[in-house]
Formats: C-alpha cells, sequence, structure tokens
C-alpha cells in the first residue's frame, strides 16, 4: 500500500461479503450507500491474496456475555482467511456461560478476575496469551461487519516491517439506540468513502481496542498497553507511542465491526465527554463511575 492510500482502484465487486447487511437498515439515512461503499472497502483488500496472510489471534474481551459471545464467535469462523486463527477470551470474571461458550469454540479462556480488572490489564493479559505475531482485538458484544475483516487488517502486515497497527471504526450494532444510529450515520459514510490510510496524529478512536489489529513485537517493545490508564485511553496511548517510535498505524474501514451500548442522549453525551477527559491523561478505574454512564452494563453490576 502506497503512503496516500490511494494506489487501488478496484471496482465494486457485485458480490456482497457483509455478514449482517441487516444491521444497515435502521441507519436513519445513507444505510444503502453505506453498505455499498463497506463492501467497495472490503474488495479493494482483495487485492491482496488472502492465502498470504499472516496467522493472526483473536482476543476478546468478555464479562458475562454466553449469549453475544456466541454470536461474535460465528462471525469469527466464518471469516474467510488462509491462515491460522486462534482465539483467546479474556474472561472477566463472568458468573454465566461464558467461559463454557468459548471452549465450546475451541478458544483459549483466560480468567482476570474483576477484583484485577482494567482495560489496559485485560488487553494486556491477552495479548500476553496470544501465540501469533498479530493479535486482532475486540470485544464479546460486537459483531464483525464482513468475511475478510481479519484479512483486511493482516495483509498490512504481510509485507511491511514498519507496520505496529491497523483498526476500522464502529458501525452500529442490533442493539444501538437511535441516538447512537442517528450521531454516526454521516460520519460512518465519510469514513467510508475513503481508503485505507497511513495515520500520522492518534486521536480518540485510533487503535480502539474492539477493532484494531496490533504487532506483538511492538507491543511488547513499547511496554504493552499502559496500565495507568485503568479507565481507558489505553489504545489511544499506545498508538502515540507507535507513531512516535517510527512505526506505521493504518486505518481501513473494511476492518470495521459493528459495536454499539445502546445508550440514549444523556448517556452518550456523558461517554463522549469522558473519552475526551480520558485522552492523554490516565485515569484509575471506578467501577461504579463506570455504570453510571454505561446502563448497558448495569444488569451485571450484581455479578
Amino acid at each position: 500500500m502506497k503512503s496516500d492510500g490511494h494506489d487501488v482502484n478496484v471496482p465494486l465487486s457485485q458480490e456482497s461479503f457483509l455478514l449482517h447487511p441487516n444491521f444497515f437498515e435502521s441507519i436513519p439515512f445513507g444505510n444503502s450507500i453505506l453498505a455499498k461503499l463497506l463492501n467497495q472497502r472490503v474488495a479493494e483488500t482483495l487485492v491482496d491474496d488472502p492465502t498470504n496472510d499472516p496467522s493472526v489471534s483473536v482476543v476478546i474481551r468478555a464479562f458475562n456475555e454466553a449469549a453475544t459471545l456466541e454470536l461474535l464467535l460465528e462471525d469469527v469462523d466464518n471469516q474467510l482467511f488462509g491462515s491460522e486463527v486462534e482465539v483467546v477470551v479474556v474472561d472477566n470474571g463472568s458468573t454465566d456461560k461464558t467461559a463454557q461458550v468459548a471452549r465450546h469454540h475451541g478458544a483459549q479462556v483466560v480468567v482476570l478476575p474483576q477484583s484485577s480488572f482494567s482495560y489496559p490489564k485485560s488487553l494486556n493479559v491477552g495479548v500476553e496469551a496470544a501465540s501469533n505475531e498479530l493479535v486482532f482485538m475486540t470485544v464479546a458484544h460486537a459483531r464483525l461487519t464482513n468475511v475478510h475483516n481479519l484479512h483486511a487488517g493482516a495483509r498490512h502486515f504481510g509485507r511491511n516491517t514498519d507496520a505496529a497497527g491497523a483498526f476500522g471504526t464502529c458501525l452500529p450494532n442490533k442493539n444501538a439506540s437511535y441516538v447512537e444510529r442517528w450521531s454516526t450515520a454521516a460520519d460512518i459514510n465519510l469514513t467510508m468513502a475513503r481508503r485505507a490510510q497511513r495515520i500520522k496524529k492518534a486521536g480518540m478512536g485510533v487503535l480502539a481496542a474492539n477493532c484494531a489489529m496490533i504487532a506483538k513485537r511492538a507491543w511488547q517493545e513499547l511496554g504493552g498497553f499502559d496500565e495507568r490508564y485503568q479507565a481507558g485511553g489505553e489504545d489511544t496511548a499506545l498508538a502515540k507511542s507507535m507513531l512516535e517510535n517510527g512505526y506505521e498505524v493504518v486505518k481501513d474501514p473494511a476492518l470495521a465491526v459493528h459495536h454499539s451500548h445502546g445508550l440514549g442522549l444523556r448517556d452518550s453525551v456523558k461517554q463522549q465527554a469522558r473519552q475526551l477527559q480520558m485522552l492523554g491523561v490516565p485515569k484509575e478505574f471506578d467501577r461504579q463511575e463506570l455504570l453510571e454512564r454505561r446502563p448497558d452494563l448495569r444488569i451485571n453490576a450484581s455479578a
């Protein structure tokens, strides 16, 4: 891939690569265009042969999410990928059947008790357990968008020794609120209109740990995810460190996942404000504060 990310001119395939085309229907405007753009971005990844991709480990963080984890693992099983795919599930002290579901799909389960949980800690535990050089990171309530998600990330590492990270963006999931669908629609269409390109500056959403792939060697060299960022922001901090140390980070729209929290207007504003506060400022993990701005997690508050 050339540095401007505009070296590929692949016509839109008539074949749909999307795993969940129905998820696009509830996006308030531009949904059909968005689906076509994502198919175009995926078609462009096929200039690189998927059979040449390096092996990948998929690290999934989960807490009492047996039902959604089952669906995500089915998406992983449906990937058209030419190399080995290892799955590592970091179980953050679940009391449901999360671990059983993971093992049923052949995944390795690493348990991180709730008492030891932080976002960077759970990521470091998962990446450490991964046996492959490339690690794709996501969460149990996400869904993959297309059959070439893993290829979209892995292709950037196979021929570029300076590549340390690749990431996509988040599209609305099945449980997305109206606010989430509306607020992201315009931004997502703009993102999908652009081809894969190297980024120059790390900001919010760069290398987001629900749709990102990293090189384990770079993660090790840079000291892993900074565990001072207990409450989040560790992914952006690592991306910044990668860029400062001469590594390359690529944004590839074809690496997108479906990920939502079902937040209404008030909670969406609180979530955005919290994310802005965390940029460049390590925060301690506060479970009560998290529950106050994330009603989707309150159901697990007593677990």
